[in-house]
């Protein structure tokens, strides 16, 4: 049976940077780490909320990425 442990987790934040001369959406990417792996969807989509209010991009996106390493 396999099992994991928990590396690390980072949020990631994607705001809206206007647009290139071609008319695609230019994104810009704000990193985030040192998440608990407890930390719920909820309580991340509120921190992601005050720390998008910092700034003057409206955010697209929130992520959060998960790294684990998994043995046998």
């Amino acid at each position: 049976m396999a099992n994991s442990d928990f590396k690390g987790a980072s949020i990631r934040l994607i705001f809206d940077n206007g647009l290139d001369d071609k008319g695609k959406v230019k994104k810009k990417v704000k990193v985030y780490q040192n998440v608990t792996e407890e930390a719920a969807a909820d309580a991340i989509f509120e921190v992601a909320r005050v720390l998008g209010e910092f700034g003057t991009k409206p955010l697209m996106f929130l992520e959060k990425q998960k790294g684990e390493t998994i043995y046998g």
